[in-house]
């Protein structure tokens, strides 16, 4: 799952977009939209944003079936900012400092070189999440 770190970022920015998933997916799945379609992706800056209903909401796992619509939130429109991520998304280990990228599944992995990656600014938790400053752009 992914949040904002702070309401300015939804009220002023509004970085979502509208999409389609072929396939059962993960709230919070890095990846690509690509003519309407959402898709897992690595190296991505996008990611779906789905506001959590019922029983399963702010479990790690929150799956959305095959064929539903998403909101998919777009990095570069948050270049800078920072986000706060939790659940299936993290990698099996991380710390204070790590560039993260995404990998073919849609998961956060650890050893970014280049943009797009999210740096992890903070702990949350005894490592129940992270907070990252997003960086999409080289330089």
């Amino acid at each position: 799952m992914i949040k904002f770190r702070r309401i300015s970022q939804i009220e002023k920015l509004y970085p979502f977009m509208d999409a389609v998933i072929d396939k059962d997916a993960l709230n919070g799945d890095f990846g690509a939209v690509t003519s309407g379609k959402f898709a897992p992706k690595a190296d991505a800056k996008q990611a779906i944003m789905q506001v959590e209903v019922g029983d399963d909401m702010d479990m790690p796992e929150y799956k959305i079936p095959a064929g539903s619509h998403v909101r998919v939130v777009d990095f570069e429109k948050l270049e800078g900012q920072e986000i706060e991520v939790y659940g299936a998304q993290l990698p099996a280990t991380f710390a204070k400092g790590n560039k993260l990228k995404s990998d073919a599944t849609g998961k956060l992995i650890t050893g970014a070189s280049v943009a797009p990656y999210f740096e992890v600014t903070e702990i949350i938790g005894n490592k129940i999440g992270l907070v990252a400053k997003v960086v999409t752009k080289q330089g």
